[in-house]
């Protein structure tokens, strides 16, 4: 259904104020910003839907609705995330890196204990915008084996790198590790589709492209295996991101990684990035644009969105109510 995006906007805002109501304001209006800009790119898995089942995590958890910053204003620290949305977390962490950036020309910030964090692009982008160059990197539950093997070691472990361009928005690489992520599982269960060949297993191990009947997914390649395996070490053994006990909950960890280009010795890393940009097209590459279209100022999103019937039913009276005051 086709709803004004302010009101859809205000909506979620008043929903992730009423589950972090000590939340920063900023921090709640970027988390909303992304997960219509998720809506917007026709991702709903990772919108509206992935709040709504995060909240219904938390719901069961019945952890303090309260976010845990260490060392806030130092060049490195870390987001307790457990008992709010992984977004908020996540926005939390890109706020404390940017700021961390400003003072001391790098930052980096880990997250444990969150739930689900979105578009890490998104993230990514919102650090190249003001200039920096950022790397973010997600660590979930195991879901996906290791190249060659029959069972699950880690998870789809999404890596993003955002890097600012001249006259162009920032140019922001994101992907998953795995063949495919379990948003495009839970899409396939629900809407009846298969999966493709070599992407997944059952549980006996076998191949499978019944989403019903999948206990492990693919990594892509021996490259996308170990680019897995990185990405579990930076953001879950490193910085506590790993659930190592099988009696706790799962949970998942991240790192933002952050700095001024300039101060690395990039004086010109906009330029140069301009220039790889089109050395890249030169060759015949094809340079991810997915984000291109976004704008960070939520004056230029679109004035109306479609979102599903169950989205705009969990967001009811919200939307009903219009934007908030």
């Amino acid at each position: 259904m086709i709803v004004e995006t302010s009101a859809a906007l205000s909506a979620l805002h008043r929903k992730l104020h009423a589950a972090v109501p000590s939340g920063s304001p900023d921090d709640l209006a970027l988390a909303a910003l992304w997960l219509i800009q998720a809506e917007q790119l026709g991702l709903p898995e990772f919108g509206v839907r992935m709040l709504m089942r995060d909240l219904e995590r938390l719901a069961g958890t019945g952890e303090a609705a309260a976010i845990d910053t260490a060392d806030e204003g130092s060049a490195i620290g870390a987001v307790d995330a457990t008992g709010v949305p992984g977004v908020v977390a996540l926005a939390t962490a890109v706020r404390q890196a940017g700021q961390a950036v400003d003072a001391h020309g790098l930052a980096i910030v880990g997250v444990r204990g969150a739930g689900a964090l979105g578009i890490l692009g998104l993230a990514a982008r919102v650090l190249a915008s003001r200039g920096a160059v950022a790397l973010i990197a997600a660590q979930s539950p195991p879901a996906v084996t290791p190249w060659g093997a029959r069972a699950a070691a880690i998870g789809t472990n999404p890596l993003a790198v955002g890097v600012p361009r001249a006259e162009a928005p920032p140019l922001v690489i994101d992907y998953a590790t795995s063949s495919l992520t379990l948003a495009a599982v839970r899409e396939a269960r629900s809407s009846g589709a298969s999966l493709p060949e070599g992407a997944a297993l059952d549980s006996a191990g076998a191949a499978t492209t019944d989403p019903a009947a999948v206990a492990a997914l693919l990594p892509t390649g021996l490259v996308g295996s170990l680019t897995g395996l990185v990405v579990e070490v930076l953001a879950g053994v490193a910085v506590g991101g790993r659930v190592t006990d099988p009696s706790a909950p799962s949970t998942r960890g991240a790192v933002v990684i952050a700095f001024d280009p300039a101060r690395a010795g990039g004086a010109d890393a906009a330029a140069s990035a301009s220039v790889l940009d089109r050395d890249w097209r030169a060759a015949g590459g094809h340079l991810p644009a997915r984000f291109d279209v976004l704008s960070d100022d939520p004056a230029h999103l679109p004035t109306s969105i479609e979102l599903a019937d169950d989205a705009l039913a969990w967001l009811g009276q919200g939307i009903d109510d219009g934007p908030s005051r």
